[in-house]
């Protein structure tokens, strides 16, 4: 039966297979002897890349943590300059009587 309506949707099936025998430290040593066991082919150089890519994901490697940790360092001091210096700027524009004389000649 179908249902119509606002109330709750039919959610469709999910596959959950969870497979039996899964061992992560044998499949990670297998990928690097395949690394090192290789012919120099276009298709198997396609498959390395692949790989590469799934095991730098898989590892969530973020690069250097030192250089990370100075990058944000510096983009947040760069980002205090940058609030300094609109709070400076609008002091100065609210200071002066540039916009109240500029407001007047809007008003007449």
């Amino acid at each position: 039966m179908i249902k119509l309506g606002f109330g709750s949707r039919i959610k469709p099936r999910t596959f959950d297979y969870v497979p039996r025998f899964y061992d992560p430290v044998k499949e990670e040593r297998k990928e690097r002897q395949a690394r090192f066991n290789v012919d120099i082919d276009a298709e198997d150089n396609i498959d390395q890349v692949k790989s590469r890519i799934q095991r730098g994901l898989r590892s969530k490697y973020y690069g250097d943590p030192l250089a990370r940790r100075v990058g944000e360092k510096q983009a947040n001091i760069r980002v205090f300059i940058i609030i300094i210096l609109l709070f400076f700027i609008a002091y100065l524009l609210l200071k002066s009587d540039k916009i109240a004389s500029l407001l007047e000649v809007f008003n007449r």
